[in-house]
């Protein structure tokens, strides 16, 4: 928004990881977010971007999911190709990510910049990048 950064978070995130860094071709990654957890930390900018037609429209589409369709190893950690779904669109995207194992617990991170209009979110606006960094972080239980 005219060079401002708006950073936000999800809750609410269900999902499936079977991941073994030995054999990444064989793990799967599938999970999801509920649209209407958006917290960008300003309840009337969260109110709109949870229910408005150009943005998530959370009553009518719930949840945003990703599912993987290929995870590989490469020189920094990993490569997962992902259908990513947003109101019903869904895109491929590639995440690179990493994985680090502490004892009973895992960290699974990665960054990957997409295009929103290619999933029609947010409109026609001069005011707004079209560029969003999706930012993952999840911490698993093994």
């Amino acid at each position: 928004m005219f060079g401002v950064k708006v950073a936000g978070t999800f809750t609410g995130f269900k999902g499936n990881i079977t991941f073994d860094p030995a054999n990444p071709g064989q793990s799967h990654i599938s999970g999801s977010v509920e649209a209407a957890t958006v917290d960008t930390g300003n309840s009337l900018r969260d109110g709109h971007l949870r229910e408005k037609e150009d943005f998530f429209q959370a009553s009518k589409y719930p949840r945003i999911s990703l599912k993987s369709t290929k995870i590989e190893k490469t020189g920094s950690g990993f490569l997962g190709t992902f259908d990513f779904t947003l109101k019903n669109v869904t895109r491929s995207l590639k995440i690179p990510f990493t994985f680090q194992s502490f004892g009973s617990k895992a960290l699974l991170e990665g960054s990957v910049k997409l295009d929103r209009t290619d999933w029609n979110f947010g409109g026609n606006t001069l005011g707004m990048s079209d560029d969003v960094q999706l930012d993952l972080k999840v911490t698993l239980k093994q």
